[in-house]
């Protein structure tokens, strides 16, 4: 066999499936081609090829259905990454499912090796070539049955959507994987799992839809026509693996590699934070396009007219060519290229792609503009509306929870103007039940404390559908956390490795977690729940769960500091909430009994000057107990002496 032949079969190969089965993100984009659906104004495939490219892969097959091949390929000739590639398309109008693409491929005969295999919304940095040679290394070496290497990405947040529905088994020394289950709640393990071997029990992990197959991976999808997903494959290889004699192994991106996938709009906002936040770099906007990096991750592109009165808060990106009126203020948003926003607009926690209008004194919340859809004044669009192309919203319009199109193509639409249409889904009956039709509003919360919401007038407000700043995203799911593990009853050493997790995650230092956490103990009932709720009742559930979370409080308030951070956040909750407010000396007569608060930063806390009548009043409340501390300390030097 000649040297190039040897050399043609070694090069490691990628296949990219750009066509998505479902219609998540319709109809900002349809499945076909939503993996040319803008991610921070760069076509979502142009990450997933400049990942292939870093690491130094070289022949890509790129699957995609023949109605959309020619705007993929157009698309991919503009991608900077690309260039260094060598790209194969191929098509199929049969193809219904991620296993008959794989079928698709055994029948073409192109897999001439191992070979990644990925979809093409995958954003990040993983390094792909040491995971091939450790794969192969494995095959040669311990295990030749094995098949595939799944590559997961570690969740400082186990309650992440994606990772909360899915609990994994792995070998301890092989990090073979044992058992899969998507479910959520409670599962039941066979118990041999754990008897004779060591094992890790993981239900932090996200599935980053990356990974690496060996060449019988395509004929097993060709020989079981069942396997239509990825979990069906991984389902049926566990339960028949001493039929199918073929094993898989896990991989987690840890510290080496960052690796997110965009399959509906949570993972959206989730993985635009974290390009925005850097983590994704070198794929950070100003280093793949022109952009400049401000103060509080603000990206300005080229080009911009903005007017001296514009405001551009923290977590915005500005494409370039637009124009921005007076008075405007955005924040936390995504604006295309070649956008005109008017003057006294408001555009919060949204998403406009290129070529969009807004005019004059309008509003949007919490959605996603298509590409050139014009906004006429004074119109309000929030709550998870989503426009698709071309859509006009005539003047003095309000918009919540909508999906609208410019044309009615499904005949179930409600027409709105000329070119605004709202989709009807109670009217289709060919509708996803399981659909999340809301979009953007993926989890709703009645917070009883509005610091960390997205409207402190709607109680019903979206705080995860927010993009927040950091500490209140470390404060939100550290509620979520503690809500679960009361609930669940999930041992508060778990409920620890969590907490810190998240803080390491969000760069939270220690004295501000001390705060939130003791912050987060004390809002952990709703609105609702708090208005059913009398003063002693109250109080009990509130004892009750300090109680029960007495090992993360002693694990976080230890120190004089501590106590403190401990003291301050009582009092911080104890403003907005009336309930706390006429029990909060009882609270921290409680803490102090729990050895939690010692007497020292009590009467530290006490004496501490403050220029708030609220303030003021509070420590007047506490005047008995800090006699009584006082009287203690008293009796016990007393004591001492008498010993002496």
């Amino acid at each position: 066999m000649s040297t190039s032949k040897v050399q043609k079969q070694d090069v490691l190969q990628a296949v990219v499936v750009a066509s998505f089965f479902h219609k998540n993100f319709w109809p900002a984009a349809d499945g076909d081609s939503a993996c040319l659906m803008p991610l921070v104004n760069r076509p979502l495939l142009h990450y997933t090829l400049d990942m292939l490219e870093s690491s130094g892969i070289v022949d890509v097959i790129v699957f995609c259905s023949s109605g959309s091949v020619d705007r993929i390929k157009a698309s991919v000739q503009r991608a900077a990454g690309a260039r260094r590639l060598n790209v194969v398309y191929t098509t199929s109008d049969t193809c219904r499912s991620f296993g008959d693409v794989l079928r698709h491929l055994d029948a073409c005969a192109l897999i001439r090796n191992d070979f990644v295999l990925l979809w093409g919304n995958v954003v990040g940095q993983l390094p792909l070539l040491p995971l091939v040679k450790r794969f192969k290394s494995l095959r040669q070496s311990s295990d030749r049955g094995a098949v595939m290497t799944i590559v997961y990405q570690q969740s400082g947040d186990p309650n992440t959507s994606s990772a909360a529905d899915q609990t994994i088994v792995l070998a301890a020394d092989t990090g073979r994987v044992l058992f899969h289950n998507r479910a959520r709640g409670k599962i039941s393990l066979p118990l041999e799992l754990v008897l004779n071997s060591t094992v890790n029990i993981r239900r932090d992990l996200i599935d980053t839809n990356v990974v690496i197959c060996s060449t019988a991976v395509p004929p097993l999808f060709a020989d079981n026509f069942d396997f239509q997903t990825k979990d069906d494959f991984v389902k049926g290889l566990l339960i028949n693996e001493e039929i199918l004699n073929s094993t898989l192994y896990a991989h987690v991106v840890d510290g080496d590699g960052y690796a997110g996938e965009v399959f509906d709009w949570p993972s959206y906002q989730r993985v635009t934070r974290d390009v925005m936040h850097r983590w994704t770099y070198p794929q950070v906007p100003e280093v793949v396009d022109k952009y400049s990096l401000r103060y509080g991750n603000v990206y300005i592109g080229e080009n911009l007219k903005l007017a001296l009165t514009c405001n551009l808060g923290n977590d915005t990106v500005v494409g370039s060519d637009s124009r921005f009126g007076s008075s405007t203020h955005i924040s936390n948003t995504v604006i295309g290229k070649n956008c005109t926003i008017g003057n006294n607009v408001t555009i919060e926690n949204s998403y406009l792609f290129n070529g969009v209008t807004v005019n004059d004194k309008s509003v949007i919340r919490f959605s996603v503009v298509g590409e050139n859809c014009t906004i006429k004044e004074n119109s309000n669009i929030s709550d998870s509306c989503i426009l698709g192309s071309g859509v006009m919203i005539e003047p003095n319009t309000n918009l919540k929870l909508m999906r609208i199109l410019s044309s009615d193509l499904t005949n179930k639409s409600k027409k709105l103007s000329a070119k605004a249409y709202a989709y009807d889904t109670e009217n289709d009956s060919d509708s996803d039940d399981d659909q999340d039709v809301r979009g953007l509003t993926f989890r709703k919360r009645s917070w009883s404390i509005n610091s960390c919401s997205s409207s402190d007038n709607d109680d019903t407000a979206s705080v995860a559908a927010s993009i927040p700043d950091d500490t209140c995203m470390f404060y939100s799911e550290v509620v979520d956390s503690l809500i679960r593990g009361f609930e669940d009853h999930v041992h508060c050493d778990n409920l620890i490795l969590e907490i810190n997790s998240s803080r390491y995650a969000y760069n939270i230092n220690y004295r501000e977690a001390n705060f939130q956490v003791i912050r987060a103990m004390l809002t952990l009932n709703t609105k609702a729940e708090l208005e059913a709720l009398n003063q002693v009742r109250y109080y009990a559930q509130l004892q009750s769960k300090l109680d029960y979370f007495l090992p993360v409080l002693k694990n976080y308030i230890k120190t004089m500091d501590s106590c403190e951070d401990c003291l301050s956040a009582i009092e911080d909750i104890a403003k907005g909430e009336e309930l706390l407010n006429t029990v909060i000396v009882k609270v921290i007569h409680h803490l102090y009994n729990m050895n939690i608060l010692s007497e020292e930063s009590i009467l530290k806390w006490h004496e501490k000057e403050e220029d708030t009548q609220f303030a003021k009043t509070i420590r007047e409340k506490a005047n008995k107990l800090i006699e009584w501390l006082k009287d203690a300390e008293e009796e016990t030097d007393s004591d001492e002496d008498d010993s002496s």
